[in-house]
């Protein structure tokens, strides 16, 4: 094994039962039309490789992206995709930075690549504090979710821009954008042949189960960084399934309204526990310094959230688990005005 490998998470999935807010998985059913589309769905042949499939689903990407696909690479989920660029992009010891906080996965990455990952100590989410960052340590990477995981923070662009002018490769994690396709980097990327956007099926388009990613970037970039990809990375059935819904042209507009009603609801529901910060994303971020014992209550009615050090991430559910939270919370305001 590598010297000090165990200073690298593991991270191991675990089934949960009840409902799971944690994860920020899709909570809109797929619809009967498509139910009954996916079924339907053959491959050429399980003895070939998925060739077809793959330029189908990048095709379809494609077009609801409005890039060509020579500006695309799929992977097996965004976070595939995080790792390539990292490998393509890094040598031993060059420095990666994050705002804080900022989706876990970064850090276990740029360490795999044996780069080196800071993140600001104070104020992590704000520009003067990672330019500051930047400043100090020159950095060969930067990597921004935007919206942010978990706070649901958006950058601007001006932010974003100041980043790409100063360091030779920023990424925008743009796993939520599906729910506010208005503040997508995407619209300034030809300026900027530096800057990688990453995107996912998981979220939005509630496809999480097939693993499906895409990296939006110059083609000279994609030609690049694709030398460090796998072939055939994406099995041809999740290819082929991921065309159906892509190809679907009023899905992604009502997965979005459902989930903009339901954290709607969502927000209303959490504000006795304490301040509930804007989003766009189909989730919200409820600052309150006693997150874990927050989580605990929430559990005890089998409902999941995610804890963190200065509040808690609560995804956007549906009525049926909005009615637990909504009696836990009513229980705990009544034991604690007893």
């Amino acid at each position: 094994m590598r010297r000090n490998y165990t200073a690298i998470p593991r991270y191991v999935p675990h089934a949960v039962s009840g409902y799971a807010l944690n994860q920020n998985e899709s909570q809109f059913e797929l619809p009967e039309r498509l139910q009954r589309a996916i079924q339907l769905v053959t491959l050429r042949s399980l003895s070939r490789y998925p060739v077809d499939e793959l330029t189908a689903l990048k095709t379809s990407y494609a077009t609801y992206a409005s890039v060509q696909p020579d500006q695309l690479m799929v992977g097996s989920g965004s976070d595939e995709l995080l790792a390539i660029l990292c490998q393509a992009i890094l040598d031993t010891e060059d420095v990666v930075l994050a705002p804080a906080p900022d989706f876990s996965m970064y850090g276990i990455y740029a360490h795999i690549a044996r780069g080196q990952f800071f993140q600001p100590e104070a104020d992590g989410l704000t520009i003067d504090s990672l330019l500051r960052l930047i400043e100090a340590n020159e950095p060969k990477l930067v990597l921004v979710s935007n919206p942010n995981n978990p706070t649901g923070k958006m950058w601007t662009f001006d932010q974003l821009e100041m980043i790409a002018k100063q360091v030779p490769y920023l990424v925008v994690d743009e796993a939520y954008i599906d729910f506010t396709m208005s503040d997508s980097f995407k619209s300034r990327l030809a300026d900027y042949p530096n800057v990688i956007i990453l995107r996912t099926l998981s979220k939005a388009f509630g496809l999480a189960n097939l693993r499906i990613g895409f990296m939006i970037a110059h083609p000279d970039l994609i030609e690049k960084i694709d030398r460090f990809r796998s072939p055939f990375n994406v099995s041809g059935l999740s290819a082929a399934v991921a065309t159906v819904v892509l190809d679907d042209p009023d899905y992604i507009a009502q997965s979005v309204a459902f989930h903009n009603g339901q954290r709607q609801k969502l927000e209303r529901l959490l504000a006795p526990i304490g301040n509930v910060l804007p989003s766009r994303a189909n989730f919200l971020y409820v600052e309150t310094p006693n997150s874990e014992l927050w989580a605990e209550r929430f559990l005890a009615y089998g409902v999941h959230v995610r804890a963190f050090p200065t509040g808690l991430r609560v995804s956007a559910g549906t009525d049926e688990a909005y009615r637990f939270i909504k009696q836990m919370l009513e229980e705990v305001t009544s034991f604690e005005n007893s």
